[in-house]
């Protein structure tokens, strides 16, 4: 648990996230859920990223929704979150997700570039979604079967 507290801490210190951040009850709520998807990166016994959200198994088919992911700053950009990212895919598809969103802040660039590499598209504009003034965007991506 400390470990995600650090990540998160590292990850979202900015104004945009301030409302969004998750703390110890968020995580263990995850943890337990049985509709949701939560994968953590170890590196050397040390835990230094995750992936969560639910899979919204009310939908027709079901979509996945990642709520957040996070990799300490000092190890992105060496494909951990990348494969992060297609483990929570590769999930989703085994409980017949043929769709994943999430939600981002147009001031993380890095963000909306890395999930664009990711076949994610923005879907809409989310007004006021980080507090006043501060939009987000959906982005979506399908989820198909592999063959």
């Amino acid at each position: 648990m400390d470990g995600l507290l650090t990540v998160e801490q590292q990850c979202f210190n900015v104004c945009y996230y301030a409302f969004y951040t998750l703390d110890r009850r968020d995580f263990e709520y995850y943890f337990e859920d049985p509709d949701s998807l939560f994968l953590a990166a170890v590196l050397d016994d040390r835990l230094v990223g995750y992936i969560l959200g639910p899979v919204e198994t009310w939908r027709r088919p079901p979509t996945a929704h990642i709520d957040s992911i996070a990799i300490l700053p000092e190890l992105q950009h060496k494909g951990i979150g990348s494969r992060l990212l297609q483990s929570f895919l590769t999930l989703a598809r085994q409980q017949d997700c043929r769709g994943v969103t999430l939600e981002v802040s147009p001031a993380n660039e890095a963000g909306m570039a890395f999930f664009a590499g990711h076949g994610f598209q923005k879907a809409h504009r989310l007004r006021n979604y980080y507090g006043k003034g501060l939009h987000g965007l959906l982005m979506a991506a399908p989820n198909h079967p592999q063959p």
